[in-house]
């Protein structure tokens, strides 16, 4: 297996592909530029999982997520600090630790060739497996890109030294249109802008008197030159995820709106999501319900993303019209992609049981599913137990059914009933006892 890239969604394939004894020839080269990014609990504890231990070694944190957005601050969670170059470095070292055949090269072309992957490098050579895999980011894939937002957001990134050395960061929307993220690490800080297209030009002109006169921003910078600026294109959209020989990953196969925060987690689930696909595909399983199940996958994680991204921009809309119409900048991102809401209801008599693939260890195996409209490639389990017997004894009414099925999960009821009670209108489920929760605990005990 070629994978182009070494960036978070390349290697975490990579390491995937390499636990369950594939042959895996990663191709990339470090990022030439610093920068820093922002990631989650939840991505931290995936690069751990993966066993990408210098990497995650990298992450600074946890920092207070400061967001003021719409006119309200809040700091909803914590976020990790990673600075890059050095995250990148890690995770190459990381991979050659784990045996994963690590070449540090720039790639001049990647192809389906027949049946093979053919992928080509700058100095002659020329590498093949049957399989190969684009996870060089959003650039590698762009003239491949459709259902992409009808406006452009590229990005305005300002790097420069910082007097102050205490990691920090922050995420607001700014007045008139725009938004901005802004780091702080390691005596370096890191500004990232999207901002209206006029705006852009008058701000490149002169950005240090710029920066100096955003009421918003120049406190966050203080006094320090600005060292650097350049602007990225930021693209969104999605790909197929298959094109002959060549499977793409993480930004190659869809972009998101950077104002997700979401980049490194979308890159590590991408990988999550193409690993069990390959795995079956190697054992011998047909390609087309493979691929199927993985395009379904990832076309619905664009378009909730893309919602997601949506509604924080009417936030700032509405905050904005409260005072005076909202900014053009607002106004033209509000119904991309519709106007559906985030989450779907999920009306109980729309909920049902059917059999379909679902990730199992590292292979897609049919199984029973919980379909909803919310859900609709279906739901297998929550905190390890299967959902289909439970929702079948409560549509049936078997309700000692369904309190035997609680009971049974142990020390996992309690999440799988919090999780129930978080759909308005489905049945409540039967309650549990003090001797109920004695024998979950016998129960749970006999399981270790």
């Amino acid at each position: 297996m070629l994978i182009a890239g070494g960036g978070p969604a390349g290697a975490a394939l990579a390491m995937l592909l390499t636990r369950v004894g594939h042959q895996v020839t990663l191709i990339g080269r470090r990022r030439d530029y610093r920068a820093i990014e922002g990631i989650s609990r939840r991505s931290l504890q995936a690069l751990q999982g993966l066993g990408l231990a210098r990497a995650a070694a990298c992450a600074v944190g946890p920092l207070p997520r400061r967001v003021t957005w719409g006119g309200k601050a809040r700091a909803p969670n914590a976020e990790w600090l990673l600075p890059r170059p050095a995250f990148d470095a890690a995770l190459l070292a990381d991979l050659r630790e784990a045996g994963v055949t690590v070449l540090e090269a720039r790639i001049t072309g990647l192809e389906s060739n027949g049946d093979q992957a053919r992928l080509a490098l700058a100095d002659g050579r020329v590498l093949t497996a049957p399989w190969g895999v684009e996870a060089r980011g959003r650039a590698a894939a762009r003239r491949h890109f459709r259902d992409a937002a009808p406006w452009s957001t590229p990005a305005w990134i300002l790097r420069g030294e910082a007097a102050d050395a205490t990691p920090a960061s922050a995420a607001l929307s700014l007045p008139g249109g725009g938004w901005a993220w802004w780091s702080r690490l390691e005596g370096q800080q890191y500004l990232q802008l999207a901002l209206p297209e006029a705006t852009l030009r008058r701000a490149r002109r002169d950005p240090g008197a710029w920066l100096a006169a955003q009421p918003e921003l120049a406190p966050l910078w203080g006094d320090a030159p600005i060292q650097h600026h350049y602007r990225r294109p930021s693209m969104l959209g999605r790909t197929r995820v298959r094109e002959g020989r060549l499977w793409r990953l993480g930004d190659a196969a869809m972009a998101i709106d950077p104002l997700s925060g979401q980049g490194i987690f979308n890159a590590l689930s991408s990988a999550h999501g193409l690993a069990p696909v390959l795995n079956s595909l190697l054992e011998g399983q047909p390609i087309a319900p493979l691929e199927r199940f993985h395009q379904r996958r990832q076309d619905a994680q664009y378009w909730r993303f893309a919602r997601a991204g949506r509604d924080f921009y009417r936030q700032a809309a509405y905050h904005e019209s409260m005072t005076d119409a909202p900014a053009p900048y607002w106004a033209a991102r509000c119904h991309w992609p519709d106007h559906q809401p985030l989450h779907q209801p999920e009306p109980w008599a729309r909920v049902r049981v059917s059999r379909g693939p679902a990730i199992v260890g590292t292979c897609l195996v049919e199984r029973e599913l919980v379909v909803t409209p919310d859900q609709p490639l279906g739901i297998q389990a929550v905190a390890g137990v299967l959902l289909a017997p439970l929702v079948r004894a409560m549509q049936t009414g078997d309700r000692e059914e369904a309190k035997a099925l609680l009971i049974a999960a142990g020390p996992a009821a309690p999440a799988v009933i919090r999780w129930w009670a978080e759909h308005p209108g489905w049945p409540a489920l039967p309650n549990l006892s003090s001797a109920d929760v004695v024998v979950q605990s016998m129960a749970g005990s006999a399981g270790k």
